[in-house]
């Protein structure tokens, strides 16, 4: 399923052609989170109760506070399950990310991964050419995988990484 999920984000933002929608966080949320679930729905992950949500609020109930920009999972109270289960992936999407903010979100994907057991975290870091990956120094490498997201001549060039690697 990782795979499957990877290869969705990658469908994803090779969809985002507009350099406009690199400009702000929020644009590329937006547009990414359609192309998303597009990729998702046509590789059949949106079955069942499988969602993709944006900025969905966790509460004391999972017991954090963030909102992570996007998650795909089947809510708890949909599945009567706990909290922890049913987590597919979680999206961190940052524009022009400093390494500083590149390791806050990390410690943030941690805490879902503790937390929620979330299996994948991607990190995002729109418009820009550095992924990260190399400032990763939390618990999970395996469960993280990192992006840069870049136009150039009109067209998006991903750049992934993946800690340790």
């Amino acid at each position: 399923m990782i795979d499957v999920i990877i290869s969705a984000t990658d469908t994803a933002l090779l969809a985002i052609s507009v350099p406009r929608f690199l400009r702000t966080e929020r644009g590329f949320q937006g547009q990414f989170y359609c192309a998303l679930q597009k990729a998702l729905e046509e590789r059949g992950v949106l079955q069942g109760d499988h969602i993709l949500e944006m900025e969905y609020q966790k509460s004391a109930r999972h017991g954090i506070y963030q909102r992570p920009d996007i998650v795909l999972h089947i809510p708890a109270e949909e599945a009567s399950a706990e909290v922890y289960e049913n987590n597919l992936a979680v999206w961190a999407l940052k524009r022009h990310a400093t390494e500083d903010a590149a390791r806050d979100d990390f410690d943030k994907l941690d805490e879902m991964f503790d937390q929620l057991r979330y299996p994948l975290g991607i990190f995002v870091n729109i418009d820009s050419a550095e992924h990260f990956a190399l400032s990763y120094a939390g618990r999970f490498p395996e469960r993280v995988r990192t992006v840069a997201v870049s136009i150039e001549d009109g067209e998006i060039l991903p750049k992934w990484g993946r800690p340790g690697l």
